[in-house]
């Protein structure tokens, strides 16, 4: 899921002045696709700021759709076709990325995610949820919506049957014992969370098997993947952040699927990013024993999650996406302050954990 972006255009146009005319004879204009949106959100602001860019589109005569809650979201799909689904990040205090699922599930749409973070952690949540695509809020304007709804509304593939496609559905158990699986605020966790989240890695599991054919299973390098991702996590530091990484000096093969691998190192090291972004240091180390690959991150000092709730929110979920992620290529995946945080994940695929 490429992230979108462009300009910021805050006045609106009339839309009569333009609609692209051909020069003939006639010089009638071209008519524009009727499509309906339906925008998922709770803020008055967004909400009339996004209706009145899908009115002035140029290539689309849209029917523009609110929706501020869960049961609006799914009356609105059951009453009308929807062409495709602008969806906020965060709506009622909480995100919504089991709302994703839902509508997917009900519905053969694009979803594009919008929200005012621009960070890596919901481009790599609204991908393994099932969005088609993410625009940050100071992105939206008429150009970028025109050219994102051109671009996605050809597409109607047929629903894929791989361990991609099996990852999102399984988000929606994900995220609904999400909150479950997290602490109280000022308490101790339930007694019965243990056992939810060993049901929830037991299910999991089993995209382990099919990663073996949906996802391709390859054989390649895995110390590029952490190179490249601790770069991007290095633009992050602030004064006095840093990240530390000694990288080894010969390749070290690991077989599993690159796709849902790159997307697994790239969220657990977002952890070392965190401190580095909040003025701490991270030291992040990787080696190979007993036919597994031992990656750990250590923070020292900064906040390892910061942010206002929606950002907070967006870390919180990210954990929950990389321990799927982890399950999924046979191995575990341990956050701790104390002790730091430690991914574990075969070599091959046939040494995974049971």
């Amino acid at each position: 899921m490429a992230q979108l972006s462009g300009p910021f255009i805050p006045a609106i146009e009339d839309t009569s002045t333009r609609r692209l005319r051909v020069v003939g004879a006639t010089d009638a204009a071209v008519a524009r696709r009727t499509i309906t949106v339906l925008h998922v959100g709770d803020t008055p602001e967004d909400i009339f700021l996004i209706g009145q860019l899908v009115a002035a589109l140029p290539s689309f005569s849209a029917t523009f759709v609110a929706a501020g809650t869960r049961e609006a979201v799914l009356s609105a799909l059951s009453r009308q076709r929807c062409d495709i689904v602008l969806c906020e990040f965060w709506m009622a205090g909480q995100t919504t990325m089991a709302l994703i699922d839902e509508i997917k599930a009900v519905a053969d749409v694009p979803v594009i995610l919008t929200s005012a973070l621009d960070n890596d952690d919901i481009e790599l949540i609204g991908r393994r949820a099932g969005a088609d695509g993410l625009l940050t809020k100071s992105d939206l304007a008429v150009a970028t919506l025109d050219r994102v709804f051109s671009t996605l509304l050809p597409r109607r593939p047929a629903p894929r049957r791989d361990a991609a496609s099996m990852l999102r559905a399984l988000m929606s158990d994900l995220y609904a014992v999400g909150l479950a699986l997290r602490p109280e605020r000022g308490g101790e966790q339930p007694a019965d969370q243990a056992a939810r989240r060993i049901a929830l890695a037991r299910s999991i599991a089993d995209l382990e098997a099919a990663s073996r054919f949906g996802a391709g299973v390859q054989r390649f390098d895995a110390i590029p993947f952490f190179i490249d991702a601790l770069k991007k996590q290095d633009l992050r530091a602030e004064a006095g952040g840093a990240i530390h990484f000694l990288a080894p000096s010969l390749p070290l093969p690991i077989e599993t699927s690159p796709t849902l691998y790159a997307d697994l190192v790239e969220g657990f090291l977002a952890e070392a990013g965190d401190a580095a972004a909040s003025g701490g240091v991270a030291t992040v180390s990787l080696r190979a024993a007993a036919g597994r690959l031992i990656a750990r991150v250590h923070p020292l000092g900064g906040e390892t999650v910061a942010g206002d709730a929606e950002a907070r929110a967006a870390a919180a979920e990210r954990r929950l996406v990389i321990e799927g992620l982890a399950r999924a290529c046979g191995g575990t995946v341990a956050f701790s302050a104390k002790d730091g945080h430690i991914l574990d994940v075969p070599l091959r695929l046939s040494l995974r954990l049971g």
